[in-house]
């Protein structure tokens, strides 16, 4: 599907709904092969509910920064129909891990809602379990990863994107959770240092840095300076839009970001 044509509003609404029509090709790819299994086929059922309570709801603007920016990263040649699909299921790897961590935040903070309905755990017969659905999001990043890009050059460093990016995430929450206890305020522990110490592991990483740096990795560009540079200047936007909106979830401003991923493209093809 070309992003050509039309104004930007009419461009990102059908960003917007090529994304968000991937979606059942996403829950097929994780749960058709198990459903009606013997042994594991009530599991998986169970999957497909999470996924499609979990998953989508959001404004979806991590995955799809994943593909936006692929598409100005990438050559010509690199843009095969193949490969579109590819940054798609990346970009939903990126929804499928951001819902993992926000079921297991919502139980860590004790939320009622999310996303205009009721938290995962908060449904009836779900409680605690919620724990273990949160375990089949994070496997089923892994395991679209090695369907859609698993004979790819790229494969191992988006392995290592991810894996190092989940570690990143949770360090920050476990500094939100030692600052701001939900049983307890103590303003004591909080200092601005803190503050970006936690906005920029709980959110920006996830947030920001890892749908451009997933992009550049699959449209070739993986030389350290050039992942570096974006990080940094990623990391400082992810802090500025954290501030902007004092907290809770950033509204990731997917063309501001690609701005950045058409600076990296420069500093690499310059």
């Amino acid at each position: 599907m070309s992003s050509g044509g039309g104004g930007p509003g009419a461009r990102a609404a059908a960003e917007r709904e090529e994304f968000a029509a991937f979606f059942p090709q996403i829950v097929r790819d994780l749960t058709e092969d198990g459903l009606g299994h013997p042994e594991v086929g009530d599991a998986v059922a169970r999957l497909k509910q999470v996924l499609e309570y979990n998953a989508p709801g959001g404004k979806c603007n991590r995955g799809m920064t994943v593909v936006a920016a692929f598409r100005r990263l990438a050559g010509p040649g690199q843009q095969d129909p193949e490969s579109l699909r590819s940054a798609l299921a990346v970009g939903w790897c990126i929804e499928l891990f951001q819902a993992f961590f926000l079921v297991a935040d919502d139980i860590m903070d004790a939320s009622l809602t999310r996303r205009g309905q009721l938290c995962w755990y908060k449904k009836e017969g779900i409680g605690l379990d919620a724990i273990n659905d949160a375990f089949l999001l994070e496997s089923s990043v892994y395991r679209l990863l090695k369907k859609y890009c698993g004979q790819q050059p790229y494969y191992l460093h988006l392995l290592e994107l991810f894996l190092q990016t989940g570690y990143q995430t949770e360090l920050g929450q476990t500094l939100d959770l030692i600052t701001a206890p939900v049983s307890q305020v103590d303003l004591s522990r909080f200092s601005e240092q803190r503050y970006k110490a936690i906005v920029k592991y709980k959110t920006a990483f996830y947030s920001f840095y890892l749908p451009v740096a997933a992009a550049m990795y699959m449209a070739g560009i993986n030389g350290k300076e050039e992942h570096e540079n974006a990080k940094a200047i990623l990391l400082e936007m992810g802090e500025f839009f954290q501030i902007q909106v004092g907290g809770g979830s950033v509204p990731l401003a997917a063309r501001q970001v690609l701005a950045v991923a058409l600076r990296c493209s420069h500093c690499h093809t310059g």
